[in-house]
């Protein structure tokens, strides 16, 4: 039985996996390509491709991702430099091929995946041999992501946007007329995609992201609809938060009602950090 079991955990972690890149907008070509040994190459199109949803949902690739054909090698436990260097060999080699259905000569991009948790500095090494590491962490992470796009998406469009103020930043909107209340409804979902160890989101990151979110979206909403706004707001920080000045810099942007006349916030945010015990969002959300 037990030489059943390990390819039978390989198939299921490869079927989930595949689950989740459609739901954040990649398009799966391949897998278990047998010409090339890649466990599974993708393309990001911006749109989820399963389930299909209601609603126009449009999205950005990861921050942390490389652009174009992407190769993905998935590993269940850890994983050694001999798994790294045999990636990049396959990605290598995969170039050379001539093939009519797939251009494998645009396969730039390598990711490795682990359930793992690495270490910040683990992260930043493999980044340095050309290699993107999708751990346990990020995983999470971009699980809470699709589970958010979902169940947004059923109210009514979404759009991802960049926070162009903060690196590796982006907020999910989705909005829906409340004919009750006469007002427009906005969901909000920050998503800060970044490992660094230098990087604790505080007061003035808070701040800037809500000036944004407010001048890119909202604002326009309020122009263009001379209805009210009402907005609520999720944040999920890959790394860590310092939750108390997230809180007040929200709780002081929200009462200063000449910085953005119409739109009203919610009482309180909601905080989602991956940076010490990610399975923690997983009570919460």
């Amino acid at each position: 039985m037990a030489g059943h079991f390990y390819p039978e955990v390989g198939r299921a972690m490869e079927e989930e996996f595949a689950d989740l890149l459609d739901r954040i907008g990649y398009n799966v070509l391949r897998k278990r390509d047998p010409k090339s040994g890649i466990d599974i190459i993708t393309i990001f199109s911006g749109e989820p491709a399963s389930p299909k949803l209601p609603n126009k949902c449009t999205l950005l690739k990861p921050s942390f991702a490389p652009n174009g054909l992407t190769g993905f090698s998935l590993k269940r436990g850890d994983f050694n430099e001999m798994d790294v260097n045999e990636l990049l060999d396959k990605i290598k080699k995969a170039r050379a091929f001539d093939d009519k259905t797939l251009d494998y000569k645009g396969l730039k991009g390598a990711i490795i995946v682990t359930n793992y948790i690495k270490t910040e500095l683990e992260l930043e090494r493999l980044y340095s041999k050309g290699v993107y590491c999708w751990d346990g962490r990020r995983l999470i992470f971009y699980a809470a992501k699709a589970r958010t796009i979902f169940e947004m998406a059923i109210k009514g469009p979404v759009k991802e946007v960049t926070v162009e103020r903060i690196s590796n930043a982006s907020y999910l909107i989705g909005t829906r007329t409340l004919p009750d209340a006469n007002a427009i409804s906005a969901e909000i979902s920050v998503w800060i995609d970044d490992h660094s160890k230098d990087l604790i989101i505080g007061y003035d990151h808070t701040k800037n992201i809500l000036s944004f979110i407010y001048e890119k979206s909202l604002k326009p909403i309020v122009d263009s609809s001379q209805l009210d706004v009402q907005a609520t707001l999720k944040i999920h920080v890959l790394g860590i938060a310092e939750k108390a000045l997230v809180k007040k810099a929200y709780s002081d942007y929200a009462v200063e009602t000449s910085k953005h006349p119409n739109v009203f916030f919610s009482a309180n945010p909601q905080i989602f950090e991956y940076g010490a015990a990610p399975w923690t969002t997983l009570i919460r959300l």
